[in-house]
């Protein structure tokens, strides 16, 4: 079902960036007290990831009023017209504990500016300070918010997505289905890049091949998911079945809108996308899945040091632009 984009053999720019971290050692963020780990994903995610476009992008502050809390937000939005102006509610990864608006703040206008769409980026509860469910329901009601809120947006309600990577990924597959089920309006399209859709295998329950080849040696170590997952969903290997936390294990996926699912080659979380990606085609669900070849997880934020990388960021841009034109 994925497409190969690239040859078969991992990017030699991010190899040589492993390499590097490699040999200057330090400690990671899982080994950091909470804040400062947040400081270093950030200051990293700045350096390393996809540089700020030269377009210009308006950046409007926002505060999604919900019940008992606010949470902050941002729209990205593109100078450029468009007939139909289309707004996709974003979430961002960071296993539920690191990750903010200023962390992705150029990835975000990168991504307005390629797709020419406008970003609306909810900065969610994190873990461990906020466990499951508080991610799921801040996605839950923050893109409800956004839906009402259409008009002030400057977008039809049937011209709203929702997208995500990583953890954001998944929680745009919830909110998906979420809707579905309780038979609400549903996003005009999901787009998900390297979504972690299973939290099982990081709960000791069960593995996938790719999990097992590619946790050492391409910065996405299981210590690292191990410690995300106890953060957000607590010591009990139970939660993990939940399947708001793992969204894989929705019973039927019938009925979900058209669906973007990119997947990265070397990436520990490839082979449930892809498996996902192809429950997703026997439902019936239009569904474009594509594997970066030569790329790792995250390979976004990387896309800084890596011209694949950058344009393995383009081509998922390119496909969102043209899903919603």
């Amino acid at each position: 079902m994925a497409g190969d984009i690239g040859a078969d053999a991992l990017d030699p720019e991010l190899k040589a960036m492993i390499e590097r971290a490699a040999l200057a050692g330090g400690q990671g963020i899982r080994e950091l007290p909470i804040v400062q780990a947040r400081e270093t994903y950030r200051e990293r995610y700045l350096a390393r990831g996809i540089e700020r476009p030269k377009e210009t992008i308006s950046v409007t502050e926002l505060l999604i009023d919900l019940p008992g809390r606010k949470l902050p937000a941002r729209l990205y939005r593109s100078r450029q017209a468009r007939m139909k102006p289309a707004l996709m509610v974003y979430f961002h990864g960071g296993g539920y504990v690191v990750g903010d608006r200023e962390a992705y703040d150029d990835q975000s206008r990168a991504l307005a500016a390629a797709s020419d769409c406008d970003i609306f980026f909810v900065e969610y509860r994190r873990a461990p300070e906020n466990r499951f469910p508080a991610a799921v329901e801040d996605a839950l009601e923050s893109f409800e918010w956004v839906r009402t809120h259409a008009a002030a947006l400057g977008v039809g309600p049937d011209r709203i997505a929702v997208g995500g990577d990583s953890t954001g990924g998944a929680l745009a597959v919830v909110v998906t289905l979420s809707r579905r089920d309780l038979c609400l309006p549903l996003p005009a399209l999901c787009f998900t890049l390297y979504p972690w859709l299973d939290m099982r295998p990081y709960a000791g329950r069960g593995d996938y091949w790719s999990i097992a080849r590619f946790s050492r040696g391409y910065f996405l170590d299981r210590e690292t998911m191990e410690w995300f997952s106890t953060s957000y969903l607590g010591s009990s290997a139970e939660m993990a079945e939940d399947r708001r936390a793992s969204p894989i294990l929705w019973e039927t996926l019938h009925g979900m809108p058209e669906t973007i699912l990119i997947t990265a080659e070397f990436d520990p979380l490839r082979d449930m996308g892809e498996a996902f990606a192809s429950r997703l085609a026997e439902a019936g669900v239009p569904v474009k899945s594509l594997r970066m070849a030569g790329m790792i997880h995250n390979f976004i934020g990387y896309a800084g040091v890596s011209t694949g990388a950058a344009g393995a960021f383009h081509e998922a841009a390119r496909r969102l632009r043209l899903a919603l034109s």
